[in-house]
């Protein structure tokens, strides 16, 4: 499909990039760079259908390739479509296991997922996200990749300014931007674009740098990131917020191949401002993206949680191990919380979170009902087949019309009675069955049925 650049976009490119400018144009009419992720949360990750032969340079688990989001691996978890050049804002990110991050614009969750990959089930992540369609686009992926340490909230950022004062290690800020470093992968953008645009997203992004100013601890680190090239949402941008607050510095960050320094002469001049990078698609394989790395003084503080009530009664707990017993090869009773009729291995206790629009909490282990326990798909997602007394491992057939809603029925008894077991395809599980009388009952969401 041909991008149909306006008059506006070019003018403004040609007295930034003089001859360059066309190269850039040219760039922006050619294929889109497809690339996926593997997820190292998931058993046997490397266990993909898709060709391992392209790695990334700057991802230990990036790859170029296309994939079908209908396909096991997809459907199951283990691997997650993403543009080339976003998968380096995780890598700047540099999340550990023993940090608390907010990803303040996380939808629809391609670097939140690749955070929660990084940390292996540990520390605290929260994934925001302002619009609420979006948001639970980005707990639906949350779900799907298996990731238990997040906490998924649909707010403004100011909303977290009146609990979090200096609360977190470290915050990435992938702010909503006017999309130019998309136009290539998604032509329908360009109708959006315009310079009164442009101003009105940088505008917005300055409102939401002040929040995670406030929200960020000392010693802590902002990581913020476009896919646009606008010098106003990008350079301009972060010359101001460092003016506006002298605690705060860029730090350089590593560029490869193709990657460029941030343009000072696009901001006010600050030669800092070539610690930031930038990638443009007609010299980098990928779209278009601006990312830095900043840090504030100081020593940390160190918030203490302050824990909820879990909820729980002493009939709850005594279902679930009623449930554990017959089905699974153990459990630990970590962090559960009781929320409504649901339970949830919960990312955090801490009653800062009481009062914000929380989507999900952890991982959803499953449902109370009338005299029992019932697991949910995100609870099957999250295990691995040790985890479980049975995992039942389907055909092709039986896959598809597992996906279509249908009950699989089997020949003969088989050596098991348990009644919840978890269901396999091409060694990945993917979701619950409940076993009774040679039937494995479908218990697939129908939102996920095709």
């Amino acid at each position: 499909m041909k991008v149909d650049l306006s008059n506006d976009f070019k003018e403004k490119y040609r007295n930034l990039m003089g001859d360059r400018a066309e190269k850039l144009f040219t760039a922006i009419q050619t294929d889109s760079q497809e690339a996926f992720r593997l997820n190292p949360l998931k058993d046997n990750y490397q266990n993909v259908s898709y060709s391992l032969d392209k790695p990334i340079e700057y991802s230990d688990i990036g790859y170029f390739g296309d994939i079908n989001g209908n396909s096991i691996d997809h459907l199951s978890g283990y691997v997650y479509s993403q543009e080339p050049s976003a998968m380096y804002v995780t890598e700047i990110v540099d999340p550990t296991g023993d940090e608390k991050i907010l990803d303040l614009c996380a939808a629809p969750g391609s670097k939140t997922t690749y955070i929660a990959s990084k940390m292996a089930s540990k520390g605290l992540l929260v994934s925001n996200e302002i619009n609420a369609k979006r948001a639970k686009v980005l707990s639906s992926n949350i779900e799907r990749m298996g990731i238990t340490n997040t906490v998924v909230t649909n707010n403004s950022p100011k909303d977290f300014e009146k609990k979090f004062d200096n609360f977190f290690d470290k915050i990435l800020v992938d702010a909503p931007c006017s999309g130019e470093g998309m136009f290539r992968k998604d032509p329908e953008s360009v109708k959006y674009w315009s310079l009164d645009y442009v101003e009105q997203c940088a505008n917005r992004q300055k409102h939401i740098l002040d929040s995670s100013y406030k929200l960020l601890n000392k010693g802590g680190a902002l990581i913020y990131s476009t896919c646009t090239f606008s010098p106003e949402e990008n350079e301009q941008n972060v010359a101001w917020f460092l003016e506006k607050y002298p605690d705060m510095h860029l730090v350089e960050v590593k560029k490869f191949a193709g990657m460029e320094d941030g343009r000072p002469e696009w901001g006010n001049g600050n030669q800092e401002l070539t610690k930031a990078l930038r990638m443009f698609p007609d010299q980098f394989n990928g779209e278009g993206h601006f990312m830095c790395k900043l840090v504030k003084d100081g020593e940390p503080d160190e918030p203490k949680d302050r824990n909820i009530n879990d909820g729980l009664k002493k009939d709850d707990i005594q279902f679930v191990q009623k449930f554990a017993k017959t089905n699974l090869n153990g459990l630990t009773q970590n962090n559960w919380l009781k929320i409504s009729d649901y339970l949830y291995q919960a990312a955090t206790m801490d009653n800062r979170f009481k009062g914000l629009h929380i989507l999900r909490n952890g991982l959803k282990l499953g449902e109370f009902k009338k005299n029992r326990f019932e697991p949910d798909i995100a609870w099957i997602l999250a295990l691995k087949p040790i985890d479980l007394k049975t995992v039942f491992e389907l055909d092709q057939e039986q896959f598809e019309k597992y996906l279509h809603g249908e009950s699989v029925i089997l020949p003969d008894k088989p050596d098991f009675d348990n009644k919840w077991i978890g269901l396999s395809y091409e060694q990945k599980l993917f979701s619950w069955g409940r076993y009774s009388n040679q039937q494995i009952k479908n218990v697939y969401p129908k939102g996920l049925r095709r």
